[in-house]
């Protein structure tokens, strides 16, 4: 696994890295996709109450293991690839809990929803996890991610004799501002403000690849220490486009073996 990260580093040579990223992928004990639909296991949904009295339901991929995985989808239900995902990780020990929190607050689907969520739901849904006993981690893609540093920033103030795994970052979205050449990019308020471990993976077809530097640096100023790797041939939203290339099949399908690397390297940081 080592040398499977150690290929997702900055460089040019895209296909020959993608083909390190693949064979490492479905060569190891994480290529998690079984053939048997039926043998994977359909989530409970639990209601979760947030303090100020909205009800939340959560999709519960119950596992035996001593890990849970908080996050994935803000998404009304129609996350196909991270309940796939889910499905199989927790075929592997790995509990995931996935938050539907835009219906929670009757919000569109839409970018700009996403700062009025509230971090006192998300607050609760990692409380009533914590009661688990399991090392709790949380997940979140493109502009959900600055959603899942404010409730970490939240949770470490007040909880720091129970603290989190880490956080997951996948191709984060975290400008208050479109880029502007020849400007350093200015980021939410919530970058930099956690000591969390963090793992930043981010899609080498896409632009943000060339500030990824910067923003690893950005995290760090917190205390995290701040893991950032390209994944060769994708672009940013890899598992949500409604016209993947090849490559991008190819790594969605290994979602979970890519989640399974990140909580590795999360671990080592502690």
């Amino acid at each position: 696994m080592k040398h499977f990260f150690q290929k997702l580093d900055f460089s040019h040579n895209a296909k020959s890295y993608l083909s390190y990223l693949l064979i490492g992928l479905l060569l190891s004990s994480y290529n998690l996709y079984a053939e048997d639909v039926s043998a994977k296991p359909s989530p409970a949904v639990e209601t979760i109450t947030a303090d100020d009295e909205t009800d939340i339901d959560v999709r519960v991929f119950k596992a035996d293991g001593k890990q849970l995985l908080i996050g994935f989808a803000c998404d009304q239900g129609s996350s196909v690839a991270e309940e796939k995902t889910a499905q199989s990780l927790a075929m592997d020990g790995i509990e995931v809990w996935m938050p539907d929190m835009l219906s929670a607050y009757m919000l569109p689907k839409v970018r700009s929803s996403l700062k009025e969520i509230p971090t006192n739901g998300l607050f609760n849904i990692i409380k009533k996890a914590k009661q688990t006993h399991k090392k709790v981690y949380l997940v979140a893609s493109g502009p959900d991610t600055d959603l899942i540093l404010r409730v970490a920033k939240k949770w470490e103030e007040s909880h720091q004799e129970s603290k989190l795994g880490g956080i997951i970052l996948m191709f984060p979205r975290l400008n208050k501002h479109k880029p502007e050449p020849g400007k350093a990019p200015e980021y939410q308020d919530s970058v930099g403000k956690t000591t969390l471990p963090i793992m930043v993976l981010e899609g080498e077809r896409t632009p943000n690849r060339w500030g990824l530097g910067h923003l690893t640096k950005a995290l760090e100023k917190g205390g995290s220490t701040v893991y950032a790797k390209l994944i060769p041939d994708v672009r940013g939203y890899f598992f949500k486009r409604n016209d993947p290339n090849v490559p991008e099949d190819l790594v969605t399908s290994q979602l979970p073996g890519l989640i399974k690397a990140s909580l590795f390297f999360l671990g080592r940081a502690h």
